[in-house]
């Protein structure tokens, strides 16, 4: 039943969304030309993958939510659990196209797993916040603490906490191990956001 579920909303969304997904994904592919591994590539890369995580994020829940095709949905006979777990499945399926459609290009095993650890935690942190709370915000408030790892921060710490530049470095020596600790937390996330949702149908 779940998996019948989250292939129909899938078709869906791919069908309403997908002249956005192919011009996101068309974007990813512009840092290849000045190359992933400079300051320009990397800031291209976050960027897109940013602006993919909430923009697939918004139009798979919070859209919805405000056309009223949610409450729709949730008149079916269909579990409003079931029904978040398949929204997901379609944010994860627009966003892991965006990022490894060109991202294998890149032929490199390790950024790729990078890349889609941050699009996944991103994308389902943003998707989080819509499904648990109704404000237009909600979905914004992990891009705050992304923008931390975009900005200089390592001028800033340098300049005004001069003791963070060594937690700043062993963040960068250990990203995979991050990356895999954020992969965990996604999953952590989509449970407790569904089954919010759940309680709050069920009131």
């Amino acid at each position: 039943m779940l998996l019948r579920l989250a292939i129909n909303v899938i078709r869906k969304d791919w069908f309403e969304h997908k002249k956005l997904i192919l011009f996101i994904t068309g974007g990813m592919f512009l840092p290849m030309i000045s190359g992933v591994q400079t300051d320009l590539g990397r800031g291209m890369v976050a960027g897109i993958l940013m602006g993919a995580s909430y923009s697939y994020g918004h139009f798979c829940f919070y859209a919805e939510r405000q056309r009223g095709t949610l409450q729709l949905l949730l008149s079916l006979p269909v579990r409003p659990m079931d029904l978040a777990l398949a929204k997901y499945a379609s944010l994860y399926s627009m966003a892991l196209f965006t990022a490894n459609v060109p991202g294998v290009f890149l032929r490199d095993l390790r950024l790729l797993f990078i890349l889609n650890a941050f699009v996944v935690f991103l994308a389902t942190a943003s998707m989080a916040g819509t499904v648990i709370s109704e404000k237009p915000w909600a979905p914004m408030i992990p891009f705050w603490f992304v923008l931390i790892f975009v900005m200089p921060i390592q001028n800033v710490l340098k300049k005004y906490y001069p003791n963070g530049v060594g937690v700043y470095a062993f963040l960068g020596a250990h990203i995979v191990t991050i990356a895999a600790i954020a992969v965990i937390l996604a999953v952590v996330l989509v449970y407790v956001s569904s089954l919010h949702f759940k309680s709050r149908c069920a009131q």
